[in-house]
């Protein structure tokens, strides 16, 4: 079964189906306000599926969650602030669909199946032994639905302004920005790696950062952020973007990065050429050489 990739998605797809259902179906009696409820739910489905990963051996089942689950939050915002769509609902719906629809596509290319478990995971399965679950629900499941929970809060703002409000626009642009750096980055790199496998990327957008695909992450992150902010809420509602952004930074490409060194030594002279993910740092050093 697990060596079945057209299987596998089949057992991810019945998995997200059921976590869904039972997030929605767990808010429908509670009388609380409408953050509240659609937090709970992500938390539940968050838990189930956890416990289908737990089953299944394999916790990659909760990569596609980063992605799949931010349209269901703000599509449940929509009907329950406004209850159908208006031209601002519309607009980002389009910016988080298009994002959500390539980081899921992005993802079912590259996973080969339940026989895959993303390296960092088996690394942590071998650091953490008896303490893996607990290590497993907290750092790969609970955290990031935190993170991300947090980053779409701005979608629920979002919604009920004017399309003339300035900031609306500016997070539309940054949004479709940041999108189209990943799908160019992701391509690059996809195309790169078909034609030299075991190769190290230094081309396209790979010259200028050395992980473009997360500069557009976290760029479409910090549009949605600007889609929602006001004068009212700016300061907390940054926080998200922030521990977004930290979160690359000091966690991800450490630990990635790490991984290269380990067997490429060359990668230190790449890292001392290129950004780790601000492109314009390496095009403004390569000026002023």
């Amino acid at each position: 079964m697990k060596n079945s990739k057209s299987l596998s998605l089949i057992i991810v797809f019945i998995s997200y189906c059921i976590a869904i259902i039972l997030g929605y179906c767990s808010i429908q009696y509670l009388n609380i306000n409408s953050l509240a409820e659609i937090f709970i739910a992500d938390l539940v489905a968050t838990v189930v599926i956890y416990l289908s990963g737990y089953l299944f051996k394999n916790s990659s089942i909760y990569d596609p969650y980063w992605s799949v689950i931010p349209p269901f939050l703000l599509l449940y915002w929509i009907y329950d602030i406004i209850g159908s769509l208006n031209i601002q609902s519309i607009l980002i719906l389009f910016s988080v669909l298009f994002w959500s629809l390539r980081l899921t596509f992005n993802w079912m290319r590259g996973w080969k199946g339940l026989n895959q478990e993303d390296w960092r995971y088996v690394d942590m399965r071998n650091y953490s032994g008896k303490w893996f679950e607990f290590s497993n629900f907290l750092g790969i499941h609970l955290f990031p639905t935190l993170i991300v929970f947090a980053c779409c809060i701005p979608m629920k703002n979002a919604i009920v302004k004017t399309t003339n409000d300035l900031s609306f626009l500016i997070g539309f642009i940054v949004c479709f920005i940041g999108v189209m750096y990943e799908i160019i980055s992701d391509q690059q790199l996809y195309n790169f790696k078909k034609k030299n496998p075991g190769g190290m990327i230094e081309e396209g957008l790979w010259k200028y950062s050395r992980h473009p695909n997360y500069y557009g992450e976290i760029l479409f992150w910090w549009g949605i952020f600007i889609y929602g902010v006001n004068p009212d809420n700016y300061l907390l509602l940054i926080s998200a973007p922030i521990s977004m952004t930290i979160m690359f930074i000091y966690v991800s490409i450490p630990w990635i990065e790490n991984k290269i060194l380990r067997t490429r030594s060359e990668y230190r002279q790449y890292q001392k050429n290129v950004s780790m993910l601000f492109p314009e740092i390496t095009i403004f050093k390569n000026i002023f050489k």
